[in-house]
């Protein structure tokens, strides 16, 4: 069985790690198999990744991905070509993804910390869902504290109702948290990955962060909020400001 973390971030959202740190991490550290990086609404790091894994041999495969922010939540994004645009309906942002090819998980479904995927939005594209407009994978698993608040009542609402592939992905801001939660699946590349999601054979492994992994990102905090709070918002409004000039 193949393990992957389909939720990490780098210095370029609000992660602390550059795109070749996560990588010697991932090689020299963990076991994993297929990793994604998904940085808040930037592509680049995904490129760079793409990019520096061609480059290099690693053992572990790469899929690009984004953690888009829909004006409903979070979502996921994984296996896509080219960056999705912030900010649009959830319903339109699915499709566009899937118009790519690419697939749509929800993450940290229904915490109440962070932007994410409230129940109504999940009910409401599980009850009428359109071609291009639906959930591939539910993150069942999401080690940090907003995941773990409602981890019982989201997952619940899965099993129950929306019934849909379940993933794990650590969520990492930080090295060290890289790979604290996986999903398992049968074979070990990115194919078999998006493969077993599409057939619901899937399954979740890993821990919530302990008070010692806690307390390493308290230690930290000041650097990755000044990356989340300044750093980030100017990056898109440079962006921003070039696209209109």
């Amino acid at each position: 069985m193949g393990k992957a973390d389909i939720h990490i971030h780098t210095v370029h959202s609000d992660g602390l790690a550059t795109i070749e740190q996560v990588f010697d991490f991932v090689e020299n550290e963990t076991d994993l198999d297929v990793i994604a990086i998904t940085d808040h609404d930037m592509f680049d790091g995904a490129d760079e990744a793409r990019n520096l894994a061609a480059r290099r041999r690693y053992r572990f495969q790469v899929l690009t991905g984004m953690e888009v922010t829909t004006i409903e939540g979070h979502l996921l994004v994984l296996g896509i070509d080219k960056p999705v645009r912030s900010l649009q309906g959830l319903d339109k942002t699915i499709a566009q993804v899937h118009e790519q090819g690419g697939i749509v998980i929800a993450p940290h479904p229904m915490s109440w910390m962070i932007r994410s995927i409230g129940r109504n939005g999940l009910l409401r594209i599980h009850r009428h869902p359109h071609t291009e407009v639906y959930f591939d994978g539910f993150e069942a698993l999401n080690p940090s504290l907003a995941g773990r608040v409602v981890a019982r009542q989201a997952r619940a609402l899965n099993q129950r109702v929306l019934q849909l592939p379940e993933t794990a992905g650590s969520d990492s801001h930080v090295l060290p948290t890289i790979g604290t939660a996986v999903t398992v699946f049968p074979g070990h590349t990115a194919e078999d990955f998006l493969r077993a999601l599409k057939e619901g054979k899937t399954a979740i492994e890993g821990h919530y962060w302990t008070r010692e992994e806690m307390r390493a990102l308290v230690r930290i905090g000041p650097a990755q909020l000044w990356q989340s709070l300044v750093k980030l918002p100017a990056r898109h409004i440079r962006r921003k400001f070039w696209r209109v000039a």
